[in-house]
This record gives structure tokens, C-alpha cells and sequence, in this order.
């Protein structure tokens, strides 16, 4: 049987398994650390890794430790510290090992865009993969283009000179790269092009994708517990800094089924040098390589950054193992485009990063008084209206047991906290167990049998009448999935969902539900936009089947807003969001003045971002941004004579605060279908949204 053949036959496989077990999955708990929401609150279910091109993986047990520092037998060496930060947020050896741009390089003029290409093979056998690496580039706003589906790469190969970045996604076997193939390839390289080549394959027979590569020899592994970016620093791994990032857990432990990664075997002649490791009981091995050629470089990619069966923790953490392909892409842009790039920022605005508050209304004290004075959502808007900022508050509607008060959520409109979110009906705790319904339910008939489509569509309507518009915003009682929840979403009108914590989804900038490649058994590509929850109020764990909760409390207040802290910092260095899901309630077993402990957090929470510039907005905004910037396209040039010139379009939607941004400080800026825009460093913004589908001509001449 040929390699691509044993390949194939594995993927149909382990896709069946993933598939039939994610299904399986439920509402069943896998993450040691979870919010919860009220007495009596089940963990939130993890999403199996995915599989990805070559050998799928599936799930880790259910009973597996979030933080893979804990998996039993695991080699305590693999997840040791990287050197510690300096106050400018590096690490004085990493500084020493990133390698700088040639300055005189890029004087002929580059064009900073990706092209996506692939043999036709992987358009069937790894399509998620291609559809992950294309919502990972517009995650970055880098531009691109797609080979067309299901073609071959060889007309693309011709193309390769416009272009500065070249990725093969899925995975490349050996007998598919005959000469002409890695001659285009490598002519691209010499002449400053980058090539990212996930998973070379092959035999001693095969040989000729781990020669373009600079590899001898690939081996799958099934026991990788962690990637450790511990080698070389070229550009692609510059942003890689915090411990967080410069190791990715991978695995809890071997099995079978595990994440797979591939140990490349160097080729010392051709002067290939290790980036990243792949460490597990199996050894330590080089699964991330780069090969220089003239200019530019090939990178080899034994793991797709894209599938984990471990994290770091699950919420109150920075967990950017997600971001970190983004990164990657980022940086091999850069390297690609010798430092001259333009990409599509992550902020409406000259803000590094934003965060977003969200609350969930869901008690009796957040809607009524108390003991603990005005209802804890006034309390909460109240402090956030003080400083300026909006949230979004999440409704519990349940006028089934009594507690929902519509005057409190009016009084939230009059603070100025409308449009507001929906956050179920009746709250149930077997939410990811529930029936589906009819979706025909309504206010009048709801209320006998709990239904998913009810959850969803009776409390949209009763919200409807109290913000005189439909949410689109809806978080899930105790951030729990149920089968064909995102299709329900989708079809009632909602546009965002905040039901992952970021252990789960570890994303820390928006995922386009639509267009990504994994976990689509779930997702039903439902055009839908996903924001994990970082940071919350509470730490709950289950310890031998017994479930606590540690609220926010004054004795661990100072913990909890340093990690807030922790968290927005990392976040705000990669342009990723935070989002702060804080219960306006005393919280369980908590006195009455612990809603005055919180709102105090709150508002600590709330000044460190400001001295930060940390954008607060509310979801939906960000949101209706999001939607937007990927619908926008962008293309431009560079020549050290003008500058950058190139287009921005419009798609469909537009939004205020489209925002370019230049590997160099601008100089000046002119476009004359931009309306106002205003230039802070190296970003431009656009503080009028433009009309839809409007294309607009720029130039910029930078410092």
C-alpha cells in the first residue's frame, strides 16, 4: 500500500471516530477548570480535536487534566518555563536569537500577499485543513488568494513571482514534487518568496517533499504532549515570547487516537536548521524546520497549529495556542516581504487590542434588591457608565420560576447598556441534553417542556419586546454546546455566540463559525461568529465527581484582576481580544456585600485597560467590525520610491473603523474615496464606515 494510500485510509478512519464521538460528546465534562453560572452547574464540554491531513486524532478521555502540566507520567522537562519576561515583554535570550531584516533587502519592490496552493489530493483528502489555513489568514488580514477547489497546484506554481508567501496546506507526499514542482518552488524561495510546507511525506523511494523541505526522513508520532519553539528565531516565530506561547500542549498522553505530529530528521547539508520541537515520552524531535534558499526560505510544518487534545487551563489564563499559527503566518509574511507588509488590523482603530465585557444576568439578585442594595446588573452598568464604557448584558429570561424583572432590564436600556444579548430562558442545567423542539415555540406556549428551539426563540422574543430589537448576541447557560445549536442560532437571526471557554476554543480573536475546517459537525458552517470567554468571576472544578466553585471574593479579588491583567497584556501584544464574562450577582454562598467586592474589580479591571489603550467596546459592535474586515478585501505594493499603493474594497456590510496596517510608520496617506482617516504610527484608520462594495484607491509613504 503507497504511502498517500495509508494516508487516505486513516483519515476516512479517524474522521468516522471524531465524528461519532463528538457527536457522543454532549454536554459530558472533559475540562478540569469551568464557569459556572448558578448552585448547581455542570463543567462545559470540550471539543474533540478534529482530524487533520495524514493521521486524524481524536478526543482525549473525558477525565483528562486541562493543564497537560498534570498528565500523569508525563516527562516534567517538557513543560518547563521559558526564560522569564523583561519589562519591555521579551525575553533577553530570545531577543538575542531573532533574526533581523536585511535593510537593503526588498529595494526592487514587493508585493505582500499568500497564495494558498495544494496538489489536487488534498482538496478531498484534507479540505478542513485548507479551509483552517484560509480562516486563519483572514483572521490576520493578511491578503490572499486560494487555489481554485478541487484543482491542481500546477497552474498556481506559474504564478508563484506576484507573490510573497506560499502555503501548502493538508499534506505534500513525496511523489507529487517532481522537478517542476520543487524547481517553482524553489526558484520562489531564492528569489526572497517563503514557502509553508504542512507535513512533507514520503519513503526512501519518495523521497523528493522531504528534499524541497531539507529533511531525510519523517516520522509520525501519536505521543507528542508538547510543541517547544526552543530553536532558531527567524521572523515567523519573532511574536512567540510568553511561555504561553513558545510551548503548546498537544496531547495529555499517547494513545492511538491522539494529536499526530511529525519528527523531521535535518538535513545538516542543506542548511536546515530546527524551529520548534516535538517533545513526548517517545523523545525530543524537530517538527518545525527551516530550510534557506537564496533569500527566502522553506518551512517545514510537522504539526498544523491548529489541533490540540490538551491546553493550558480552560478559563482564566491566556491560552493563545490557536493564535499562534496567525502569529506564524504573520511573521512569514513579514520575512517573505523583506519588513514591507500592509494587513487588515484586528481593532476598529488605532488601539493594539480590545476587551469586551460581557455579563450574564442570571440570578435573582442581579434582577431584583437586596440585601446588597440596587439589582447587581444596575450596580455593574452604573460603575461601567461612570467610566465611559458599554457592555453586554446577557439575559435570563425566565418567567417560569419568576425572577426575570423587566423593569431592571429597561433600566439597563437607560443606562445606555441596549442592544442586549439573550443568555436562555429558563437556564437549565441539562442544556446540552435538552430535545430540540419545533421551533414554533413562543412566550405564550413555552414553558411545559424545556426545548432547545424554545431556550433560543423565546427568549430572542422577550428580550425583542424589551430592547425594541432582536439580540444577536446569545452565550449558553454554563457554556454548554447542544447538537444543532448553532444551525437553531443561525436561522433565529443571531450573529454572535460567546459559549466557549478559551480552553475549549483557544481563539482570542473572533472565529468565523462559516468558515473554518474544524469541528464543522458542530459549527454546520452557521454564519456565525464565535468569542471565547479568557476571563470570568469564578473558578469551578470538579474534583472526584464533586463540583465547587471558587467565586471572585475579597480575599482573592487582587488574584483574579492580576490574572485579568495578565491575560489582556499578552493579548493586547498579539492584537487579540478579551472577553470578560463577570456575573452581576453576589455569587454562591457569597454575603451580600460580595457584589461590591466584584463591581470594585470590575472597575480595576477597567482602569488598567484604559492606561493600557486598550480599546472597551461592546460585542457587537466588535462584532458588526468583524463581519465587515472579512468581507473586505485588501491589495497593495510596495516600492521604495512611492511606498505602498493598492485598493481597499468593500463587500456586502461595512463598518466604521477599517483600519490598515503598515510594517512602517506612515508619513502621509492620501485616498480619495477614504473619507476622514486618521494616521497613528504605522496605522491608518478609516473613521467613517464606507459605503458597501466602494473600492478605494490609497498611497502611503512611509518613514
Amino acid at each position: 500500500m503507497t504511502e498517500r494510500a495509508r494516508l487516505r485510509r486513516a483519515l476516512r478512519a479517524n474522521r468516522s471516530r471524531v465524528g461519532a464521538l463528538l457527536f457522543a460528546l454532549g454536554s459530558c465534562a472533559t475540562p478540569k477548570l469551568a464557569p459556572t453560572r448558578s448552585p448547581s452547574s455542570p463543567q462545559s464540554p470540550a471539543l474533540a480535536p478534529e482530524p487533520s491531513a495524514g493521521a486524524p486524532a481524536s478526543a482525549s478521555a473525558p477525565d483528562a487534566p486541562a493543564s497537560p502540566a498534570l498528565a500523569p507520567g508525563a516527562d516534567a522537562a517538557v513543560y518547563a518555563s521559558p526564560p522569564p519576561l523583561q519589562p519591555d515583554g521579551s525575553t533577553a535570550a530570545l531577543a538575542s536569537r531573532v533574526r533581523p531584516f536585511d535593510p537593503d533587502a526588498g529595494a526592487e519592490g514587493v508585493h505582500p500577499r499568500a497564495l494558498v496552493l495544494a496538489p489536487r489530493y488534498v482538496w478531498t483528502d484534507a479540505a478542513p485543513d485548507v479551509a483552517t489555513v484560509g480562516a486563519v489568514l483572514a483572521q490576520a488580514g493578511i491578503p490572499y488568494d486560494m487555489q481554485p477547489a478541487g484543482t491542481d497546484w500546477a497552474s498556481e506554481l506559474a504564478r508563484l513571482d506576484d507573490y510573497s508567501l506560499a502555503i501548502v496546506p493538508g499534506y505534500v507526499e513525496g511523489a507529487v514534487v517532481h522537478f517542476g514542482v520543487s524547481d517553482a518552488l524553489e526558484r520562489f524561495a531564492r528569489r526572497g518568496g517563503v514557502v509553508v510546507l504542512f507535513k512533507p511525506v514520503g519513503s526512501a523511494d519518495e523521497n523528493q517533499a522531504w528534499n524541497l523541505a531539507g529533511i531525510v526522513r519523517a516520522k509520525r508520532r501519536r505521543d507528542v504532549l508538547a510543541l517547544r519553539f526552543d530553536g532558531a528565531r527567524p521572523p515567523p516565530v519573532s511574536d512567540l515570547d510568553s511561555p504561553e506561547e513558545l510551548t503548546l500542549p498537544i496531547n495529555v498522553r499517547p494513545s492511538p487516537d491522539a494529536v499526530e505530529a511529525y519528527e523531521f530528521e535535518i538535513d545538516p547539508s542543506k542548511g536546515t536548521e530546527v524551529v520548534a520541537h516535538a517533545v513526548g515520552p517517545g523523545g525530543t524531535g524537530a517538527t518545525i524546520t527551516r530550510r534557506p534558499v537564496g533569500s527566502g526560505a522553506i518551512y517545514a510544518m510537522g504539526h498544523d497549529l491548529a489541533t490540540f487534545a490538551a491546553s493550558h487551563c480552560y478559563i482564566n489564563c491566556f491560552e493563545p495556542s490557536g493564535d499562534v499559527l496567525r502569529l506564524f503566518l504573520q511573521g512569514a509574511l513579514r520575512e517573505g516581504s523583506k519588513g514591507h507588509a500592509v494587513v487588515l488590523h484586528t481593532v476598529p482603530g488605532e488601539a493594539s487590542s480590545v476587551l469586551l465585557l460581557t455579563h450574564d444576568v442570571d440570578a435573582p439578585d442581579a434582577f431584583r434588591e437586596g440585601p446588597w442594595g440596587k439589582p447587581g446588573a444596575l450596580q455593574v452598568a452604573e460603575a461601567e457608565r461612570e467610566r465611559g464604557v458599554r457592555a453586554m448584558f446577557n439575559i435570563t429570561t425566565d418567567y417560569v420560576t419568576g425572577y426575570y424583572y423587566e423593569p431592571t432590564v429597561r433600566a439597563l436600556c437607560d443606562l445606555g447598556m441596549c442592544p442586549l444579548g439573550a443568555h436562555s430562558v429558563t437556564h437549565p442545567l441539562t442544556f446540552g441534553k435538552v430535545p430540540r423542539g419545533t421551533c414554533t415555540e413562543t412566550p405564550d406556549t413555552y414553558g411545559k417542556q424545556i426545548t432547545l428551539c424554545g431556550e433560543v426563540r423565546v427568549s430572542r422574543d422577550l428580550v425583542t419586546r424589551i430592547g425594541n430589537r432582536a439580540p444577536r448576541l446569545w452565550r449558553s447557560p454554563y457554556l454548554e454546546l447542544a447538537p444543532g445549536l448553532f444551525d437553531i442560532l443561525a436561522k433565529s437571526g443571531f450573529k454572535f455566540d460567546s459559549g466557549f471557554g478559551i480552553g475549549d476554543l483557544p481563539y482570542n480573536l473572533p472565529v468565523d463559525l462559516s468558515a473554518v475546517g474544524f469541528h464543522q459537525n458542530r459549527f454546520e458552517h452557521a454564519r456565525l461568529l464565535e468569542f471565547p470567554v479568557s476571563c470570568e468571576d469564578g473558578i469551578g472544578e470538579t474534583r472526584e465527581g464533586v463540583q465547587t466553585r471558587t467565586e471572585l471574593q475579597a480575599s482573592n479579588r487582587d488574584y483574579f484582576v492580576a490574572t485579568w491583567i495578565h491575560v489582556l497584556r499578552e493579548n493586547a501584544r498579539n492584537k487579540s481580544y478579551t472577553t470578560l464574562l463577570l456575573h452581576p450577582s453576589v455569587g454562591r454562598g457569597m454575603p451580600a456585600n460580595n457584589l461590591r467586592t466584584k463591581v470594585e474589580a470590575l472597575k480595576r479591571f477597567i482602569d488598567e485597560a484604559k492606561t493600557l489603550g486598550v480599546a472597551v467596546l461592546p460585542l457587537e459592535q466588535v462584532g458588526d467590525f468583524w463581519r465587515a474586515r472579512l468581507d473586505a478585501s485588501l491589495d497593495a505594493r510596495y516600492d521604495p520610491a512611492v511606498g505602498y499603493s493598492g485598493t481597499l474594497a468593500m463587500g456586502e456590510t461595512t463598518a466604521a473603523g477599517m483600519t490598515l496596517e503598515f510594517s512602517e510608520p506612515v508619513a502621509d496617506f492620501s485616498c480619495g474615496d477614504c473619507g476622514p482617516v486618521a494616521v497613528h504610527a504605522s496605522r491608518v484608520v478609516l473613521t467613517e464606515a464606507p459605503p458597501p462594495h466602494r473600492t478605494m484607491t490609497f498611497v502611503a509613504r512611509v518613514k
